[in-house]
């Protein structure tokens, strides 16, 4: 049997025990919440950094026809930039080239708002902004896209409206690659892009003005793709369908008239 003495020191052992597993315990615990916090701020640095590379849109190198906004607008002839009307209705249109939502857009509502531009009832603005390259496979789809679209109204403006219908027609689904910046050429020289001008697509040369839009479409009130501003409001699709066809046109000939 053991003696009281020794029983005292077999308490103190365990006790001595339970201390230093529970200083090991508080090491690792101190450990794990050090890297979660260097982790953190690491994340943090990494978000703040990657913001600062983005440039403001006025220091972005932008397609000649462009406005401060990031519009491209397209004149009265079809040509970016050319024959804007001043002192009508105002619409922008943003746009994402791989959202298929916004080739349903286009589908309905493309003919009426030509036809509105083309009879100087609005100015018609496009916005080519990138953000769903996260949808296509790690080739920033949205992004070439949307250069290659900025390439055209810069270099070839008279062929700016055709070569987005194209890339409509040519869209390809969300989850895959898309086109490559040669099938993105290809795509331009058949509704008539020189070739030595869509052969500039792989340069990237708007990337940076790209993602500059796109951060200001963002500022400005655009949650996603499509979004249709008149007179600088965003339009609410709930109020005024305009995947119903004719209901744009409708609403935009009756602001004509007040």
């Amino acid at each position: 049997m053991a003696t009281k003495n020794e029983k005292a020191a077999e308490v103190r052992a365990k006790a001595q025990t339970q201390i230093k597993a529970k200083e090991r315990r508080t090491t690792v615990i101190i450990i794990a919440v050090s890297l979660l916090v260097i982790v953190g701020f690491g994340a943090l640095v990494f978000f703040i950094v990657n913001s600062a590379k983005v440039p403001a849109l006025a220091e972005a190198h932008a397609p000649a026809p462009a406005d401060a906004t990031g519009g491209i607008p397209v004149g009265t002839g079809g040509v970016a930039g050319v024959d804007v009307p001043t002192d009508v209705t105002r619409v922008d249109v943003y746009i994402d080239l791989l959202c298929p939502v916004c080739k349903q857009f286009e589908a309905t509502n493309a003919a009426d708002l030509d036809a509105l531009r083309e009879d100087g009832t609005i100015a018609l603005y496009y916005h080519p902004i990138s953000i769903l390259d996260r949808n296509s496979a790690g080739s920033n789809y949205s992004t070439r896209s949307a250069n290659s679209v900025a390439v055209v109204a810069d270099q070839d403006p008279s062929h700016f409206i055709q070569y987005i219908q194209a890339l409509y027609a040519n869209q390809p689904q969300e989850g895959t690659t898309g086109h490559d910046d040669d099938a993105l050429a290809a795509i331009a020289v058949g509704v008539g892009v020189p070739t030595d001008v869509a052969s500039t697509f792989k340069g990237g040369e708007f990337t940076k003005w790209v993602t500059a839009a796109t951060e200001q479409a963002s500022k400005d009130g655009m949650q996603g793709t499509p979004t249709v501003m008149v007179n600088s409001e965003i339009l609410d699709p709930n109020k005024v369908n305009y995947f119903t066809e004719g209901t744009l046109k409708t609403y935009l000939e009756s602001l004509s008239t007040k």
